[in-house]
């Protein structure tokens, strides 16, 4: 058969999908670092500005670093909700896309908040969770050894993912979850999620991915991966650890569209 006519017969094919892709949309997770000086806050912040993420989760957002992202992005982020403190204990989801509702909640049996927020996109809903896992090295009491820090904090974490994921397993919409996770994905807590459905962005087609810890403000090498971004419902194409920024966490970012079938279209 002559290709002519194979090109003339393939416009009447109903064998193919003839459907346009779902728009991609990117995240970010960034720990800013609570202690982070004046100048590598500007430096985190050229990272976000130059990314340009749809969705950005913020931890250890500090009063200092809130007020220097409203003056330089606030216009470009519209549909934020931070609630900054000091130490590590800020949270914040800023997004270029209408919030519907936002709450901020403890991550049991720890009272270290997360914040959850529902967003529109594309027409479509979708949930955001922005966490911060209990640290390794967090001490409980004073008298206690690293290594029983360590053990202690490592069931934690995996306590704490696990009621999150009971607080998410009626959720229908699809779910992008994202933040500093501080365990690896073999550990307990990161395994919870991929038993619950989770998959991890990194996982994709496109990757440039690994250690997030130590990031850009030291000349140590980075050793763990601890930063993640994880979905629901959501398929991700693309995924990059971001080797600069002003904190000792370096940002991931991924693109990801909302599956099809996961969640119908508002109208």
């Amino acid at each position: 058969m002559h290709a002519p006519l194979l090109a003339v017969l393939s416009l009447f094919s109903t064998g193919a999908d003839t459907s346009p892709p779902p728009p991609a949309f990117k995240a970010m997770t960034y720990n800013v670092l609570y202690d982070a000086p004046a100048e590598d806050v500007e430096k985190s912040l050229d990272v976000i500005e130059k990314e340009k993420p749809d969705i950005l989760c913020l931890r250890e957002l500090t009063p200092g670093f809130a007020k220097a992202f409203r003056k330089r992005l606030g216009k470009e982020y519209p549909h934020t909700v931070l609630a900054p403190r000091g130490g590590t204990w800020g949270v914040g989801i800023a997004s270029r896309h209408p919030l519907l509702r936002t709450e901020r909640f403890p991550e049991k049996p720890h009272r270290l908040p997360a914040m959850e927020a529902d967003l529109k996109l594309d027409g479509r809903e979708l949930k955001v969770v922005c966490v911060h896992l209990m640290a390794p090295g967090a001490k409980h009491t004073r008298s206690e050894s690293l290594l029983e820090s360590l053990e202690k904090n490592e069931k934690l974490r995996e306590k704490q993912s696990k009621a999150l994921m009971s607080r998410y397993e009626d959720e229908k919409k699809p779910l992008l979850l994202l933040g500093d996770m501080n365990e690896g994905r073999r550990a307990p807590a990161m395994k919870a999620f991929a038993a619950a459905g989770f998959v991890h962005s990194c996982d994709g087609p496109v990757t440039s991915c690994g250690n997030t810890w130590p990031g850009a403000n030291t000349a140590l090498l980075s050793v763990v991966e601890i930063d993640h971004i994880l979905g629901r419902g959501l398929t991700f194409s693309e995924a990059r650890v971001l080797r600069s920024g002003g904190s000792d966490h370096y940002p991931v970012r991924a693109l990801f569209s909302i599956q099809q079938d996961a969640v119908p279209r508002n109208k």
